[in-house]
């Protein structure tokens, strides 16, 4: 069986809960699952209880897929957009 290693690029819409504002969700993404992550946008406040994020996900199926189920694990509120992209950069 060959595995897919075409990069593939997956949006995301999450909210980070107040009780992991003291922890590197974002950073998880990249240095445990090995996808890179560009933050489209994200509302957040001082005083705000929720720090909401659109990620763009670039990886492979197989990270794309950690990626989300640690974000799951954390029970972080997530939105996936059914657009995966594949690309050849």
């Amino acid at each position: 069986m060959t595995v897919d290693t075409r990069p593939v690029i997956k949006d995301i819409r999450l909210r980070i809960p107040e009780n992991l504002h003291e922890e590197p969700v974002i950073s998880q993404l990249t240095s445990h699952c090995g996808v890179t992550v560009n933050i489209v946008s994200a509302t957040l406040g001082v005083n705000a209880g929720s720090g909401w994020f659109h990620l763009s996900l670039k990886g492979n199926a197989a990270q794309i897929q950690t990626a989300i189920t640690y974000l799951n694990d954390l029970d972080i509120e997530l939105w996936q957009e059914n657009i995966e992209t594949n690309t050849s950069l």
